[in-house]
């Protein structure tokens, strides 16, 4: 995975859904969502709303996310 130098680093906990879930979840720095929100024209809210986390995953223990708009 490549690192850029405008990158930072922080860990952050697992927690799982229920005893039966099958996702895990883990939160996204609000930093981020603001930057996203600012980018798109819109409040944290309304971004929330209108867009979604896309995982893109494979064999290897690397994830990547983006966001898209939400479509339906």
């Amino acid at each position: 995975m490549e690192i850029t130098r405008d990158s930072y680093t922080k860990t952050y906990k697992l927690r799982t859904t229920g005893q039966r879930a099958r996702t895990v979840e883990v939160s996204v720095p609000r930093d981020v969502i603001i930057r996203q929100s600012k980018r798109a024209g819109l409040t944290v809210e309304e971004y929330c709303e209108q867009y979604r986390a896309v995982a893109h995953f494979g064999d290897s223990e690397e994830i990547h996310y983006h966001f898209e708009k939400f479509k339906g």
